[in-house]
């Protein structure tokens, strides 16, 4: 209704400005101002007129405009009312719309539940089937004894199958599993107190004997229909058949009969399940066990017996030697100190073993030089390692071939195990064990000789190294000794009568010569530094000065080319040195003692040659002094004296 009073509102107003727009076309087209009066009258009249025409126009046009007015009302009662009507229409539509909506959504929800039941009933029947009953098939097929496979085969044989037949119905699969569900429970049922079937079983000479099974709990008997076999069944490795195993006592054997006959009486049980007659065929004694190991077996055991045999020696061998006495060790160092030499050998001798013998030894040439000692002892430590060392080193071979014969024993089985393989294939397991069993047995008894053989060649190795040790610390502590309380001799006579009587003289005359008495010449080794050093030196007190030191340079009968004076206290100890060339840059009235360097290298009289050497050739030296060990300086050595130039060498070419 609305719409429709607005269109007539507009079609009124549209009306008169239509009709307002042609009365002011037309004014202005006929009607213009008039100049003179005669034209303002005729224009005056003819407006008149036009006003009238117009007026008879405009009341026509507002005639017209009534009627059409009136002719709006009139339809728009109607229309009015058609369109009430055409909403109501609408408004019952659009409930009967809402209706059908829902109707259809609730229709949806219930397909969609209906979808949802139907997939969980599927995945429902798919967990029973293959989830529950086609894993308890294939289980129940495994529980089974031996004695009831060819009783439930046909059952089990055809839920199975059914699983992968597709010409069978969902239900059809479920009927061939359920059948088997229900034959277990009745089996479940039947074991509670035994059950008697009939069957065949393979008796001991291999031959299949018709009887009656009885079963109850794991326990499955057997009796042929003649009797004559009688006992346990079991499944054999590699066979299919149940197996009869007879007792060994006849009394069992009867109680066995006359249970399976009348289902009522004693029952023979087997604790272990037929596990101890597995068990006892598989017993082997230790030869058979060796046969099994191969032909690798037999150098292992023989390296197993010597190493055995040598150890067990050795053992015997170092128990016997006697062991080193503290206290004879320490009266043998107080001899030394005494200078006692009888007392010093006795107590050597009394000490025993290698480490008395080397004592002695010691103690025999405890006159020479501490480093002619060290050898002449170390030589008998020597003699003893090697000796208390002997025989060691094949029981640590043994110990490290016992395993390498083992690996060449498992090489050679796998060998033989994939030989069968090749000629029999895989299938039958206990024809591959021999192979198997050789190459395991001889890695066992490669381990088995080679960890004792290893623990008894460190044990020994100890022991003989704690005797050289001992050895070791009794030789250390007699040479100390003998350096602190050295043996000297009161004159050269010894040295003099082993050498020509000229090259004597020679040497007489250049000692007193360099004014040298024999109360000090000692007697020194062949290696030592004392051998090669020269006794004439340059040394001046450190209390002198330039002055003297230069004098004390030039009143020295020392042909040679020096470098360096030495430079002594006042009891003759060595300081150090200064070089010649630093003396003639000092004022004459410098005291020495301002000038020495103290950080210079020196050697002591047994110094050993080698070690001189090396010094002489790490360190470029020209001269280095000799010193006793109260530090006192006793001579130099020189570049050209350790090459081997010794003393009485240079003073006979001189």
């Amino acid at each position: 209704m609305q719409k429709t009073e607005y269109k007539s509102r507009n079609y009124n107003t549209y009306v008169i400005i239509f009709l307002i727009f042609v009365f002011y076309i037309q004014f202005s087209t006929q009607f213009s101002i008039p100049l003179f009066a005669s034209e303002a009258n005729s224009a005056s009249s003819d407006i008149s007129q036009a006003g009238k025409s117009w007026q008879q126009k405009l009341d026509d046009s507002m005639t017209e405009l009534r009627q059409l007015q009136e002719e709006i009302k009139n339809k728009k009662i109607p229309l009015n009312k058609e369109l009430n009507e055409l909403e109501d229409e609408l408004i019952e539509a659009r409930s009967e719309y809402q209706k059908v909506t829902r109707i259809l959504e609730g229709r949806s929800l219930e397909q969609v539940n209906l979808r949802s039941e139907i997939q969980s009933l599927k995945d429902e029947k798919s967990y029973l089937l293959n989830s529950l009953l086609d894993p308890y098939v294939r289980s129940f097929e495994t529980r089974l004894h031996i004695a009831e496979t060819r009783r439930y085969s046909k059952s089990v044989e055809n839920a199975r199958l059914a699983v992968g037949n597709d010409n069978l119905s969902d239900i059809e699969v479920y009927q061939a599993q359920a059948a088997l569900v229900s034959d277990s429970l009745d089996r479940l049922l039947e074991a509670l107190g035994g059950t008697r079937f009939e069957g065949s079983a393979i008796d001991s000479s291999g031959m299949v004997k018709q009887g009656l099974f009885l079963i109850t709990g794991p326990v499955a008997l057997f009796r042929s229909q003649d009797g004559k076999a009688v006992g346990t069944v079991e499944q054999r490795l590699g066979s299919v058949e149940p197996t009869l195993v007879g007792f060994e006592s006849q009394e069992l054997t009867k109680a066995a009969e006359g249970l399976i006959q009348s289902g009522t009486g004693y029952l023979p049980i087997d604790p272990s399940l037929g596990n101890a007659h597995k068990i006892e065929a598989m017993t082997e004694t230790l030869s058979e066990h060796i046969k099994r190991g191969g032909p690798v077996m037999y150098p292992i055991l023989i390296l197993a017996a010597a190493a055995l045999i040598v150890a067990i020696y050795k053992w015997v061998d170092l128990m016997r030697i006697r062991k080193p006495s503290e206290k004879r060790i320490s009266e043998l160092l107080v001899a030394v100190a005494e200078h006692d030499d009888k007392k010093a050998a006795a107590e050597a001798a009394a000490v025993g073993g290698p480490t008395g013998a080397m004592l002695s030894i010691g103690v025999e040439h405890i006159k020479e030089p501490s480093a002619l000692i060290e050898e002449v002892m170390y030589e008998k430590i020597l003699i003893a390692k090697i000796k208390l060392q002997s025989l060691l080193p094949f029981i640590a071979i043994s110990a490290a071939a016992s395993p390498l014969l083992g690996l060449l024993g498992t090489v050679t089985g796998i060998i033989n195990t994939f030989k069968l393989i090749t000629i029999f294939g895989s299938g039958d397991v206990k024809m591959l064990s021999g192979g198997i069993s050789e190459a395991l047995i001889t890695t066992e008894y490669g381990l088995i000789v080679a960890i004792p053989s290893l623990l008894l060649h460190a044990f020994l190795s100890r022991k003989a190294r704690g005797m050289v040790s001992r050895m070791e610390k009794a030789a250390i502590a007699f040479i100390n000794q003998i350096s602190k309380t050295p043996y000297k001799k009161d004159d050269i006579s010894e040295l003099l009568e082993k050498i020509p009587s000229q090259v004597a003289d020679e040497v007489l005359r250049i000692i007193s010569g360099n004014n040298l008495s024999e109360n000090n010449f000692q007697e020194y080794s062949e290696d030592s530094a004392g051998s090669v050093m020269d006794s004439t030196v340059v040394s001046i007190d450190s209390a002198s000065t330039v002055a003297d030191a230069i004098n004390r340079i030039r009143n020295s009968e020392i042909d040679e080319n020096l470098t360096v004076v030495f430079v002594v206290d006042e009891h003759g100890k060595y300081m150090g040195d200064v070089y010649i060339n630093k003396l003639l840059t000092r004022p004459e009235q410098t005291r020495i003692s301002s000038v020495v360097d103290t950080n210079t290298l020196f050697v002591r009289i047994d110094t050993s040659k080698e070690k001189v050497r090396d010094l002489f050739s790490k360190y470029n030296l020209n001269m280095m002094p000799v010193l006793n060990y109260d530090n006192q300086l006793v001579g130099r050595i020189t570049a050209d004296s350790v090459n081997g130039n010794g003393l009485i060498k240079r003073s006979l070419e001189r």
